[in-house]
C-alpha cells in the first residue's frame, strides 16, 4: 500500500513540476518553426497542416477555427481567412537559438491612421513568466507545458491589433494548440 501511495504522489507532483524547455527543446522548437515558415512560403498547405493540434480553437471565443486538417487546407487556400499573415517574417536560428524580433517594420505610409507598422516577437514562456496567466487561459493549455509564443502585432495611430500563435512541442513536435486575435 506504500508503495503504491508512493508511485501516486511521485506521479501526482511530477504533473505539477514540469522542467522548463532545454536548450535542446529550444533548439528543435525553432527548427520545427523555421520548416513551417519555409511550408509558409511554399504555400504548402499539407505540410503546414502537420503543425496545427486540432481542433483549433480560437483563444478569445473558444469556438472551434478547424476541426481537422481538411478543413485548415481549406481556409489556407481562402485569403478571406489567412490566419498566418506575416508569420514567416520572424527570423530564427535553430543552430544557435536565436530569435530575432521584427520592430517597427513600416508596412505603409501616411494611411487614414498614420503610418502602418509592425512587430513579430517570439518567446519562451514557461508558467513562472509574469505574463504567463494570459497565454496559458487564452489557450487552455496545462501548465505543465511550456510555450513557445509568436506574436504579430500591426499598428497605426488609431488602431493597435495583434495576432498570438500559441505553440507546444508534444512528442517532439512543434504543434500549434491556440490562436488568438486582439481586438
Amino acid at each position: 500500500m506504500r508503495k503504491i501511495l508512493f508511485l501516486l504522489l511521485l506521479g501526482f507532483s511530477m504533473q505539477i513540476y514540469s522542467s522548463p524547455f532545454t536548450e535542446t527543446d529550444k533548439k528543435e522548437v525553432l527548427k520545427q518553426f523555421s520548416e513551417l515558415q519555409n511550408a509558409l512560403k511554399r504555400k504548402n498547405a499539407s505540410a503546414l497542416s502537420t503543425y496545427v493540434s486540432y481542433p483549433l480553437k480560437d483563444g478569445n471565443i473558444k469556438t472551434v477555427i478547424w476541426k481537422n486538417s481538411s478543413d485548415f487546407i481549406k481556409d489556407f487556400r481562402d485569403p478571406e481567412n489567412y490566419v498566418f499573415s506575416h508569420l514567416d517574417e520572424l527570423k530564427v536560428n535553430s543552430a544557435s537559438g536565436q530569435i530575432d524580433n521584427v520592430e517597427e517594420k513600416l508596412l505603409e505610409r501616411g494611411g487614414e491612421g498614420g503610418d502602418k507598422f509592425m512587430e513579430i516577437t517570439g518567446k519562451f514562456i514557461t508558467s513562472s513568466d509574469d505574463e504567463a496567466e494570459f497565454y496559458y487561459g487564452a489557450s487552455g493549455i496545462s501548465k505543465n507545458d511550456d510555450l513557445f509564443v509568436v506574436t504579430v502585432s500591426v499598428y497605426d495611430d488609431m488602431f493597435d491589433g495583434s495576432s498570438y500563435y500559441i505553440f507546444i512541442l508534444s512528442g517532439n513536435k512543434l504543434k500549434l494548440v491556440s490562436y488568438l486575435q486582439l481586438p
